[in-house]
């Protein structure tokens, strides 16, 4: 093998360390320290990036409508708050407050519970380790290079797996996520006037087929070599 190949798998190599690095920096960090995840870092873990506060993107539900009429016409803040012993809570519910963006329809969740903080951030923990995954899958072939063993079934066995991850836990995330940003609204002060909105990508699939489609083409390849091999 001859030295611009030696060089070149290690820029692979080192450019998939750096990807990794990254989600490790700004994801994971930020989503198990951070206040804006499961603040386990209680304020003391210094953060990448400013923290938003946590959201979820909502839709109007049955009382959303009467809840609007009834908000004052200057600020139409449909979940208005009150001071009690306990700290600021909403004004109808006594449940810790939320605060609804309009027209963007974005329900922050001002005082989450351990619970909502887990719910919140258990599918992007999902997706980090999704991500995590494929590229720890995409250095093992890369190490391959240098052995000359490319096209072997192990090679072909990593890319149907990275095109799983991709199609199939790509898209449970998505559906996982709705299911806890659901869970989260109906445990707030906002349940029964919005609800949480549903959206799903067909990316991960189109993307996750496409890697499918690409190994079986590698094993087709793997298999030629083989009897190639064999007639020699």
């Amino acid at each position: 093998m001859n030295a611009s190949v030696k060089v070149s798998v290690r820029l692979l190599i080192g450019l998939i360390g750096a990807a990794a690095a990254a989600v490790l920096v700004f994801g994971v960090w930020p989503t198990v320290l951070g206040p804006s995840g499961l603040e386990l870092g209680r304020g003391l873990a210094p953060m990448p990036a400013p923290q938003p506060v946590q959201t979820v993107a909502v839709l109007p539900d049955d009382g959303f409508a009467a809840r609007w009429q009834a908000a004052a016409p200057d600020t139409h803040q449909v979940f208005p708050w009150q001071d009690t012993s306990d700290g600021t809570r909403d004004a109808i519910t006594g449940l810790p407050p939320v605060e609804l963006a309009t027209p963007s329809m974005v329900l922050s969740i001002l005082e989450p519970s351990w619970l909502d903080r887990l719910s919140l951030a258990g599918p992007e923990l999902a997706a980090q380790a999704l991500i995590l995954a494929v590229l720890w899958l995409l250095r093992r072939i890369v190490r391959t290079v240098p052995a000359a063993e490319v096209f072997a079934d192990a090679n072909a066995r990593r890319i149907v797996l990275i095109g799983l991850l991709v199609a199939v836990g790509g898209s449970a995330v998505q559906l996982l996520g709705y299911a806890a940003d659901r869970a989260v609204v109906a445990r707030s002060a906002a349940a029964g006037v919005v609800d949480a909105a549903f959206s799903f990508s067909f990316v991960p699939l189109a993307i996750g087929a496409i890697v499918l489609l690409l190994a079986e083409v590698f094993r087709q390849g793997v298999r030629l070599r083989a009897d190639v091999d064999g007639l020699v």
